[in-house]
């Protein structure tokens, strides 16, 4: 039986719950000034209607609280404010840890969920602990975003029956639609972190997909405007500097100052202008190095503030990768690029410097969010020196304008259709690049059942010609239920190459997966498990030529006690040979591995206590080959008191008769022709990362960081084999020494005050050095010995002011 398009969206559709009526808060306008000081004293509170009546959703979802819970809100000219009274018959167990700022520790806390535009998928959430730590971020489709940050006012205070808190959120903080009466969506949680017990104003079913389409209304602000929204962040930072090359005689020393902004301006009630002049990214944790030994780059982790907040309409299908923007220099053999017979490079600025970058972004009240980002890196180039002293410059990377435009609109039933645009522009004759993508997410009424694809087009301007490539993905998904499945299809072509602005480690793939899961959200097994589940998965891979590459399957359970440990494990094994076409470095070249079986596990103790343990291992075995690999990493975090918190975590990794690239080599053909000869190398593989950190925390606004890494990596060769035409290893006369070690070491030490509404003082150190040795692998203890001899280091003590300014604030 054939079913048409027509024939299977109206099905689809068709599949209806009826909604349970939500609850709603009006909120009263007032004239009085409420001091913001955690005491509910003002006459105008007791005016305002009261949100009662929480529902839990942990430990055991849909029973009633322990301890009661009570909220109003107010609202006026400038801001709305809420109130908490937060009951407890035992408030001498109330949980607070003093924290940093978006740093939630072992604390109770209350929170409140605003969905002005009532989309069901964006929003914002305004969170507090009893210690006066602040939390906030903003919400979508894509998580939780909580680099996003507002200035608002929060105080709470313990009281003889419990806690409370109040709150001021001014109308700059958010954005909301141009009418003369407001209703958001709106919603309250309460964290009593004894009990680990998280519950609701208005109930939430861990059964139904999302959060703020389940959450209640606010109603009640009327003929309120949004203020005139200016924000400047000036900052002025200065720096010393310290460097010392290998084996150098003395280290080089410096220092700098710098300065720039960063500004807001609200364009509309609904859209903001975000931009950085001249920024600084000092404060930001240095990247974790690793020894890569694959065919694909390393992928870091966004650190840098400008590109972590309120960028979830940029991200959305994975185009978008920031750390492109202001990111490494590559020092390449292109032509005019090649260091010459008896040249040494002197110098080669390993970051790209920014001029300047730009983000607008925001939502209209029909559900469209629009967005556009803007950043201009300057070129930077190399000096290179040769042997008579004379010196030549290399352009490394040419003036570069990095472009992305978004429209995201949100449709019912948290459905949504995405279009986003990369655009990448270079000077002269570098290659431009532009990527094109279609994104949609559609949901049946019941919200049950979900239809999300991707479409993607990726053009490279080369000087002679224009590359092109395509991404294409299809799911069909059960998204609610105790119950969910999906089934999975996708492809990239082997020209699809979206690197420039975004990162795909491989192209040239299709994949058909799919997975069932069974989530239990109440307790079981009398009560030993509060909640648990089990999955099960697979997958088949091809090029997309259709040559195979592997074929999957996987089993998992997890579960948490009423101890509140977690416990998860797994077990994945491939069902055949694997073929693997991007180690060999060579196009056309594959290189058969045998087949693997997975056995996996992770368990971790209750976050309350004062000191809590985490361990996973996994281990791997191929079938028919004396090859095995064994990973554990073990977290210990001790909490000496609500002030002060220390960390420590170690990895080990042991790869076994590990098979991979060494080097190739051209062969000259009797006919004329050339061959090309790939040689892959039996290796066993040693990492070890340990590490430590520290925080201590004098204020809700001072608190003092560290953080100390140690990588190490240690490869070392047992034999040698020519890579044959079926993927197969044939014995060669090959020796070269592929031996392997590298050191990284490196220490964040950040004091940060907030001295000001939203206005920092930094005081940084930071110190890396590193060692690579192309020539031998020795132990951990001898290496680590050995990165305090004549290796580069390099280090830095900063001082950064940052000033925040608000034209609401400075003028009434």
């Amino acid at each position: 039986m054939k079913f048409s398009i027509a024939f299977l969206f109206s099905f689809f559709y068709s599949l209806m719950v009826f909604a349970q009526e939500k609850p709603s808060l009006e909120a009263v306008r007032t004239d009085e000034a409420i001091k913001i000081d955690g005491i509910i004293d003002e006459a105008a509170w007791q005016a305002a209607p009261i949100g009662a009546d929480f529902t839990n959703l942990q430990p055991v979802p849909g029973v009633k609280p322990a301890q009661k819970t009570e909220v109003r809100v107010l609202y006026n000219d400038r801001g709305f404010y809420v109130s908490a009274m937060l009951y407890d018959a035992n408030p001498d167990s109330i949980l607070a840890e003093l924290t940093e700022r978006d740093d939630l520790g072992n604390t109770d806390w209350f929170a409140i969920s605003l969905d002005p535009y009532n989309s069901g998928q964006n929003g914002f959430a305004f969170l507090t602990t009893p210690a006066d730590v602040q939390f906030d971020s903003q919400y979508s489709t894509q998580g939780e975003d909580s680099n996003w940050d507002a200035v608002w006012v929060s105080k709470s205070a313990r009281l003889a029956n419990g806690w409370s808190v109040e709150y001021f959120i001014p109308y700059s903080a958010i954005r909301f639609p141009k009418t003369n009466e407001q209703e958001w969506t709106i919603n309250f949680v309460r964290n009593v972190q004894r009990n680990r017990e998280k519950s609701f104003w208005t109930e939430i079913d861990p059964n139904i997909d999302g959060y703020l389409n389940q959450c209640g209304k606010l109603t009640g602000i009327r003929n309120v405007k949004a203020p005139v929204r200016i924000q400047a962040t000036p900052f002025l930072a200065a720096y010393g500097l310290k460097s010392r090359q290998a084996e150098a005689g003395q280290a080089a020393t410096g220092s700098s100052i710098t300065g720039g902004m960063d500004l807001k301006v609200g364009l509309s009630d609904a859209f903001t202008l975000d931009m950085t002049l001249i920024p600084d990214f000092g404060e930001a944790r240095s990247d974790d190095q690793v020894l890569n030994l694959g065919p694909f780059e390393q992928r870091f982790d966004e650190q840098r503030a400008f590109f972590t907040e309120g960028t979830e309409l940029f991200n959305k299908g994975g185009f978008f990768y920031s750390r492109r923007v202001g990111g490494r220099n590559h020092f390449a053999g292109a032509p005019g690029r090649e260091i010459l017979e008896g040249e040494t490079v002197v110098d080669n600025p390993q970051r790209a410097k920014l001029y300047n970058a730009t983000k607008i972004s925001g939502r209209t009240a029909g559900g469209t969010g629009i967005g556009f980002f803007n950043a201009v890196e300057q070129a930077n180039y190399a000096t290179i020196r040769n042997l008579e002293g004379e010196e030549r410059r290399v352009l490394t990377n040419p003036l570069t304008n990095y472009n992305v435009a978004v429209v995201d609109q949100n449709l019912k039933n948290n459905s949504s259709l995405t279009l986003i645009n990369t655009n990448v522009m270079r000077e002269g004759e570098a290659t431009d690049a532009n990527v094109t993508g279609l994104l949609f997410d559609i949901h049946n009424n019941a919200n049950k059942y979900a239809i999300r694809g991707k479409l993607g087009l990726s053009q490279r301007f080369l000087p002679e010609e224009t590359s092109r490539g395509h991404v294409a993905e299809l799911s069909l998904r059960k998204i609610s239920g105790n119950w969910t499945w999906s089934l999975f299809a996708g492809e990239e072509s082997d020209t699809y190459d979206p690197n420039d602005l975004g990162i795909l480690f491989s192209n040239n793939s299709r994949r058909f997966s799919g997975q069932l899961s069974y989530n239990h959200r109440e307790p079981f097994l009398n009560g030993y498990f509060l909640n648990g589940g089990t999955g099960f998965s697979s997958a088949y891979e091809s090029l997309y030529t259709n040559e195979f590459t592997e074929s999957l399957a996987e089993v998992w359970v997890y579960g948490q006690t009423k101890h509140f440990w977690n416990v998860n494990f797994w077990s994945e094994m491939s069902l055949s040979d694997q073929y693997d076409y991007f180690e060999p470095r060579v196009p056309g070249r594959v290189l058969r591995n045998p087949g693997f079986r997975n056995l996996g596990g992770w368990i971790g103790t209750d976050s309350r206590k004062a000191v809590r343990l985490s361990m996973n291992a996994n281990t791997n075995g191929y079938f028919g080959a004396d090859r095995s690999d064994l990973y554990m990493n073990i977290n210990a975090r001790w909490r000496l008191s609500d002030r002060l918190s220390l960390n420590a975590f170690t990895f080990r990794g042991r790869e076994k008769n590990e098979v991979g690239y060494v080097n190739r080599q051209q062969v000259e053909l009797p006919d004329g022709g050339q061959r090309t000869d790939v040689f892959m190398g039996q290796r066993d593989v040693t990492s070890v990362e340990a590490g430590f950190s520290g925080k201590y925390s004098f204020t809700a606004n001072m608190t003092l960081n560290l953080r100390v890494r140690h990588y190490w990596s240690g490869v070392s060769y047992n034999d040698f084999f020519l890579l044959g035409e079926e993927g197969n290893l044939k014995h060669t006369d090959y020796e070269n020494n592929h031996d392997q070690d590298f050191d990284a070491f490196n220490v964040d030490l950040i004091y940060r005050w907030r001295f000001a509404p939203g206005s920092d003082i930094f005081f940084i150190y930071k110190s890396n050095v590193t060692d690579f040795d192309l020539t031998r692998a020795e132990g951990y203890g001898k290496s680590f010995n050995d990165l305090w001899q004549d290796t580069p280091r390099n280090s830095s003590i900063s001082l950064k002011m940052v000033y925040w300014l608000d034209y609401a604030s400075l003028v009434k």
